[in-house]
């Protein structure tokens, strides 16, 4: 991805035209004479829109529509927030609208929404759940010349395979989270004493799950840590076969990648066949929640999960949650929805920053920006060559108490590694 520096732009449609026929006041002002010596104004106003829009693109109906939902949800409470502290400052207090696009997780009504959205005057895009449908959208913004920021959308392919010019990924991608996964794994097993020489992969059988497993073949082969089995699972199936397979194979650690419906199969297989590997580490996995852990029992205490999360430490967080839950009558953010909220303040800025909505100014502005102001536990959000996250950060977390504890990397770190249960099993 090329993009033109924006050191101090301020956009095309955003700027200020001024007019005098003397050098201006010591001030600074814009000023002109009349005939009579009085001074007066004669600076034009910008011609600002009085709103820019968001198009947001997510699973509404179908079997993923609760998380869509969710996930939009966010995306206009930013826009909402924005709007109650003055919507767009830079651009006169425009309006920040937020537009509804359901994709029905299928990539080709993805793209056809994307396009519905454009039309309707979407300023930018950003979904969207599903990385098939994020390549499809991504292909549409290419052709309009219309910025699109992934929200959710982890398969590295979508970028990495792919010279786009106007799509951003504000997650961290399968490769990011798949290295920080091996990363964080390793620094908890120094911690507990336990070496770890052999990885078995459980993962949902979808582009998510075939990305994830891809990356962690990728990172692993720059360790000494084999992976000696890949049990894939479908929609719907039990787990009885790939923990058979997992059993035998007997890896030091097993390390799901799933959604909630197939975490508990996995548990639930393991303790039929009473069998539990060192460790069970989690890479990006959805089915690693507190929801879930009530339906998991006491066994899953002391396991870990990897992904990227909420700072414990920011102060925003209570009250953003709070709002959302109140607002959307639902459970507080998740990280991927928290992810969600954080893309749609990043977007609010962007229009701060680029002082109009003309493609190609907003385009570099992304290209160019540096969010700091957000409630990750990740650096500041930039965009590299790619478009990626250039900074991208998935924590480590483990399960105490039946809920999860970052405990990797320290920065991040609201809690110490608790050894007493892992090596044990």
């Amino acid at each position: 991805m090329t993009a033109a520096s924006l050191s101090g732009c301020a956009g095309g449609d955003g700027g200020t035209e001024t007019t005098s026929d003397d050098d201006s006041s010591p001030d600074g002002g814009d000023t002109s004479t009349s005939p009579d010596g009085a001074t007066a104004e004669t600076t034009e106003q910008a011609d600002y829109p009085d709103e820019v829009v968001i198009g947001s693109v997510h699973p509404l109906t179908g079997s993923t529509s609760y998380v869509g939902q969710r996930l939009h949800d966010a995306v206009e409470l930013a826009a909402t927030m924005a709007n109650e502290d003055g919507g767009v400052e830079s651009m006169g207090g425009a309006e920040v609208r937020v537009l509804e696009g359901d994709h029905q997780g299928d990539p080709s009504v993805g793209g056809e929404v994307a396009g519905e959205l454009i039309e309707q005057g979407a300023d930018v895009l950003t979904g969207t759940f599903s990385s098939p449908v994020a390549g499809s959208v991504a292909r549409v913004a290419e052709t309009e010349q219309v910025p699109f920021v992934i929200d959710i959308g982890v398969a590295a392919s979508i970028l990495q395979e792919r010279d786009l010019n106007y799509v951003y990924r504000a997650q961290p991608n399968s490769w990011s989270q798949a290295a920080d996964h091996i990363e964080g794994l390793q620094a908890v097993a120094d911690a507990a004493n336990l070496e770890v020489n052999t990885l078995g992969l459980y993962y949902i059988d979808t582009t998510y799950g075939q990305a994830i497993r891809d990356g962690l073949r990728r990172a692993a082969g720059n360790t000494d840590m084999e992976i000696v089995e890949e049990a894939a699972i479908g929609f719907g199936e039990t787990a009885d076969t790939q923990v058979t397979r997992l059993r035998e194979a007997d890896p030091d650690v097993i390390v799901p990648t799933a959604f909630t419906n197939q975490m508990l199969e996995l548990v639930s297989s393991m303790q039929n066949q009473d069998y539990w590997p060192k460790l069970l580490a989690a890479s990006a996995s959805g089915g690693m929640n507190s929801e879930t852990y009530a339906d998991m029992g006491s066994v899953i205490d002391g396991e870990l999960s990897e992904g990227y999360a909420m700072d414990p430490a920011s102060d925003r967080i209570e009250e953003i949650n709070g709002r959302y839950a109140e607002t959307y009558e639902t459970a507080p953010m998740t990280a991927n929805v928290s992810m969600a909220f954080t893309t749609g303040e990043l977007l609010v800025e962007a229009f701060e920053q680029a002082q109009s909505t003309e493609p190609d100014t907003l385009n570099r502005t992304i290209a160019d920006i540096e969010f700091t102001d957000h409630v990750m536990a990740m650096p500041p959000i930039r965009f590299d060559e790619d478009g990626e996250n250039a900074d991208p950060l998935s924590v480590t977390s483990q399960v105490q108490g039946m809920e999860n504890e970052i405990v990797y990397p320290d920065r991040y770190a609201e809690a110490d590694v608790v050894t007493d249960t892992i090596g044990d099993n």
